[in-house]
């Protein structure tokens, strides 16, 4: 526990203070400030997805985990001692894992339904196209435009959000869940596999808020936001962190966080009026839709796999899941 509460803290304060001076620098308070102060904000998040690896990194060799050798002239190898979070060993609860997220996505929006309307990917991106200036197309475009189907549209989002989730978007994901459920569920082995799920998840949402002080996901009452993230962040974690025991590795909470980030727009484009705090993948909705996936991940886990991770400590799960299942 006191390794996960350092991390905690020196991740959130790093983090923190990284935000401030984005902040006190540039000026930025918000995606409404243009194109180029987006721009910016972009490249800063993408940077601030990183620290919790840098962070957990640093500790880990403070903690004389690392070694670095010369194999050869022109080659140096680090390594962080025996890190089986790290052992890439693909597995079917993979592919259940990353299955599960546009079911979550699904869920979401139809939830949403009772919050606001909810229209087609073509009339959604219309609608965007207008809110950010863009919707004076030229007549050629627009007719091309109008040829693409709900359907065709909706298809190919998810085919390329899953593509870019496993791919490039994984590469940013795993700056954050090697350190939530890399570092952290290594520090928290022998803790019950709830609490340790709760105290991730509230960690990983506190240290968001800066961003979403400044934005992030939309909401209109940014410190209701950051409730509102810390619940999503919990609700998530649970999900991640119990395929993270199913596996025995870091890569499947790598895999889901990367095609959340991929195709939770899609409610954005959908839903195209409703209130972020309600709607959508981060909003209350999507908050309901993981409530009901947590729960059916429980009755499968007692009732049909028997693994009883839910009830279990880390270590045990961790544990009985390093041989191939």
């Amino acid at each position: 526990m006191k390794k996960a509460l350092i991390f905690s803290a020196a991740v959130c304060g790093i983090s923190w203070i990284a935000a401030l001076v984005f902040h006190l620098t540039t000026g930025f308070t918000g995606l409404e400030g243009g194109v180029e102060a987006v721009a910016k904000y972009r490249t800063f998040a993408m940077f601030y997805m990183f620290l919790p690896a840098i962070v957990a990194l640093l500790l880990r060799a403070l903690e004389g985990r690392a070694s670095v050798r010369r194999p050869h002239a022109l080659r140096v190898k680090v390594g962080f001692g025996n890190d089986t979070m790290l052992k890439f060993r693909p597995r079917w609860s993979w592919l259940a894992a990353i299955a599960l997220v546009p079911v979550v996505v699904a869920l979401s929006i139809a939830i949403s339904s009772l919050f606001a309307e909810v229209v087609g990917m073509k009339e959604g991106m219309l609608a965007m196209m207008a809110a950010n200036g863009a919707d004076n197309l030229p007549a050629e475009s627009m007719a091309e435009f109008d040829k693409l189907t709900n359907g065709f549209m909706l298809t190919v989002t998810l085919i390329s959000g899953l593509f870019a989730g496993v791919t490039i978007n994984a590469l940013f994901a795993f700056g954050e869940e090697y350190g939530w459920r890399g570092y952290m569920v290594d520090a928290l082995r022998g803790r019950r596999f709830v609490s340790s799920a709760l105290l991730i998840g509230v960690v990983w949402g506190l240290w968001h808020f800066p961003l979403i002080l400044m934005g992030h996901n939309g909401y209109p009452n940014r410190p209701l936001g950051v409730a509102m993230m810390v619940l999503f962040c919990v609700l998530a974690g649970v999900v991640e962190l119990y395929f993270v025991c199913k596996s025995g590795t870091v890569w499947p909470a790598v895999f889901i966080h990367g095609v959340i980030n991929a195709i939770a727009g899609v409610g954005v484009i959908m839903i195209p009026t409703g209130n972020a705090l309600l709607t959508g993948m981060t909003g209350l909705a999507g908050a309901a839709a993981l409530a009901v996936i947590i729960a059916l991940l429980w009755l499968y886990d007692r009732y049909v796999s028997r693994d009883n991770i839910f009830g279990s400590t880390l270590g045990c799960s961790l544990d009985r899941a390093t041989p191939e299942q």
